[in-house]
């Protein structure tokens, strides 16, 4: 059976979509569990756990070992409904938090930890194939949060948030509507933003 991230991949068959080696990926991995409204200026809500766990490159270094990363998106507004809906206006956020794990029966345990990153969902499209299965494919800029520093302003833009969907009950958490596995990842590899030093440099050749 197919996961739902391969079916996002599917779904966007003819966009570049981690056609690269796997050396040069770099993407934040989530699980996440979604809130959909039921008419037209209503807002999604997503609260989730970022994943990767040294199985992909971060765009930016992680510590697993001592914190739990969790993803929160705020106010995405549903514009148009049909078989693509389409959002806008939406905030997301990282956080680094060691104290309290996310539990999807007490939301704000998701976003209690330190903001590494936050931005804005400036488009999102939401299409489903069937009514347990279907992808999400959308933009983020970011803009803020405490790592935000570590990325190059012209990398902050256009980052790309992908995701399949299931509304199955086995993955589908009580009192929430579907669940995304998907990822966020940047236009190009991020590299750091300090500047070498010339020992560095010539540490190279």
């Amino acid at each position: 059976m197919l996961d739902m991230k391969r079916i996002a991949i599917i779904s966007l068959a003819f966009c570049v979509i981690a056609v690269g080696p796997a050396s040069a990926q770099q993407y934040f991995d989530f699980n996440a569990q979604v809130l959909v409204p039921n008419t037209v200026g209503g807002n999604l809500t997503l609260y989730g756990v970022i994943n990767n766990n040294g199985q992909v490159d971060t765009p930016l270094p992680l510590d697993f070992a001592n914190f739990e990363y969790t993803i929160v998106v705020t106010n995405l507004n549903l514009l148009a409904t049909g078989f693509t809906q389409q959002y806008a206006g939406g905030t997301v956020v990282i956080y680094e938090d060691a104290a309290t794990p996310g539990d999807y029966t007490a939301p704000a345990t998701f976003s209690d930890g330190v903001a590494l990153l936050s931005g804005s969902l400036v488009s999102l499209g939401r299409t489903m194939f069937t009514s347990s299965m279907g992808s999400v494919s959308g933009s983020v800029d970011w803009s803020g949060g405490s790592r935000i520093d570590e990325i190059a302003p012209a990398d902050r833009l256009g980052w790309s948030f992908l995701s399949g969907i299931s509304t199955r009950s086995t993955v589908t958490q009580p009192g929430y509507d579907e669940n995304w596995d998907g990822k966020t990842e940047p236009q190009v590899p991020i590299v750091p933003t300090d500047e070498s030093s010339w020992g560095e440099v010539k540490s190279q050749y």
